[in-house]
């Protein structure tokens, strides 16, 4: 059986097919997930956010460009979704002396650098740190694989423009890391 490509298969959606949700689900749920956990560190929250994803994918699928990668688009509502979610939780957000302890203990962990499962806590946790900007331009590049081309094209700048983005925000992890 021949496989369809993403692109084909959103055009299919785009014209009512909602079957065919069903391989573009199966081949982006687990990056998606894996995009928005690296983002909130927050598996049920992460599993809400990936379904919302989905349903944004329905809702707005006449906005899909035919012709624009189906990855980048994709990227784009999860970034979307992920952002909508982060905003709502700052307005609902109180300042308290448990979130001040709390991020107090996570800048103390941030710093310890005993074995190499603590560096990598200690690394997730000086990127929880960074702005959500980012953090995000970090997560898309170095662990989900995207090109500044294809970041360029989700921040609607150029790739020098991305690139530039992303080495500030790997000059701001090293800061926060090892200081």
């Amino acid at each position: 059986m021949e496989t369809r490509s993403d692109e084909e298969l959103m055009a299919a959606v785009q014209a009512d097919d909602l079957d065919q949700v069903v391989p573009l689900f199966e081949r982006y749920q687990g990056p998606l997930f894996n995009f928005l956990y690296r983002l909130t560190s927050d598996y049920e929250t992460s599993q809400d956010l990936t379904q919302t994803v989905f349903e944004r994918l329905l809702k707005y699928r006449a906005s899909y460009r035919p012709g624009q990668p189906f990855r980048a688009w994709a990227y784009q509502l999860a970034r979307n979704v992920h952002t909508d979610h982060w905003q709502r939780n700052q307005k609902m957000r109180t300042t308290d002396v448990v979130e001040v302890e709390r991020k107090g203990a996570l800048c103390g962990a941030a710093f310890r650098h005993t074995a190499a499962v603590d560096r990598e806590q200690d690394l997730h946790e000086a990127m929880a740190m960074l702005p959500p900007a980012q953090h995000e331009i970090l997560v898309l590049h170095r662990f989900q694989g995207f090109s500044y081309e294809e970041i360029a094209d989700m921040l609607g700048c150029t790739a020098g423009a991305a690139k530039v983005k992303a080495h500030r925000a790997l000059q701001a992890l090293r800061t926060i890391y090892f200081n």
